[in-house]
């Protein structure tokens, strides 16, 4: 084995330790993500999203109720009813987890977006 081989060895041995030591020990951005439910454009809750187990809480919609299932980074809208919400699409969404995303339910009027820091840009279009 060269000195070549022996540097190159070290360097990607110290490289894994560090990704592995960012991952293990930076913050937790999770922890400060927030889901803000809206109906007709009007605030109706704020569901923690960084908590280790997950939660669900029922949001009076104009045509029942919605069940939301929020923790460990991420938030969904609970399987509804056909008469509560024809299209399905919102529940058919699924989970969301990271800033910006959000959750529409049309029929109901209702929004459920996620807020927090660090909101990741996907693409930029121009014109």
């Amino acid at each position: 084995m060269t000195r070549g081989d022996k540097i190159l060895i070290s360097l990607g041995v110290a490289a894994t330790v560090l990704i592995w030591a960012g991952l293990r020990y930076l913050p937790d951005r999770s922890s400060e993500l927030v889901a803000v439910v809206r109906i007709n454009g009007q605030e109706v809750a704020r569901l923690p999203v960084g908590s280790e187990t997950l939660s669900q809480t029922t949001i009076a919609v104009p045509q029942g109720e919605a069940t939301i299932e929020h923790g460990q980074g991420k938030v969904r809208v609970m399987p509804l009813d056909h008469d509560v919400c024809p299209n399905e699409i919102c529940w058919r969404t699924g989970w969301i987890s990271y800033p910006g995303q959000s959750i529409v339910c049309v029929p109901n009027r209702m929004v459920i977006t996620l807020e927090g820091t660090g909101q990741e840009i996907d693409s930029v279009a121009r014109r």
